[in-house]
């Protein structure tokens, strides 16, 4: 028999997210499992790090991409989450990355800024960059903003 995973969300109710819920996104479930420290948390601007370790790397020994992009998203939804109607969730609609080089080093920066902000979707491009300020990857991506069964 299978044992059942008690799952214990942040918040499960509807509307926008206070700057002390997404500050405890991190500490929990795959954004803690990715490592996200956030530095800045606001309506406009959400900038993060990550200290990198093995377990971020690929095979030649950068970070995976799949790290870059899973940060982007973490941070695109922060922004979202903020700027949503009493009775609406989020989720990403749509994601693109453009790869501009291997980030390698001890920690990758992120800064992810809204692009526009709509009742029904929002739009977020995060920059990531490696620990000499190089840019490694652009994303932008779109939030659809959800009315909630009520």
């Amino acid at each position: 028999m299978t044992e059942i995973t008690k799952l214990d969300p942040i918040r499960t109710g509807p509307g926008p997210w206070s700057n002390d819920d997404i500050r405890r996104m991190p500490t929990q479930g795959f954004q803690k499992a990715l490592g996200i420290e956030l530095d800045e948390v606001s309506p406009d601007r959400i900038a993060a790090h990550i200290e990198i370790e093995n377990r971020h790397i690929n095979s030649g020994g950068a970070v995976h991409g799949g790290i870059l992009m899973s940060l982007a998203d973490s941070l695109g939804a922060m922004g979202a989450l903020q700027h949503l109607g009493p009775m609406q969730r989020t989720a990403t609609l749509e994601s693109k990355t453009n790869f501009v080089r291997a980030c390698e080093g001890a920690k990758i920066v992120a800064e992810c800024r809204p692009l526009h902000i709509g009742r029904r979707t929002s739009v977020w491009h995060t920059v990531v960059r490696d620990v000499h300020g190089r840019i490694c990857a652009h994303v932008w991506q779109t939030q659809i903003h959800i009315d909630a069964k009520t």
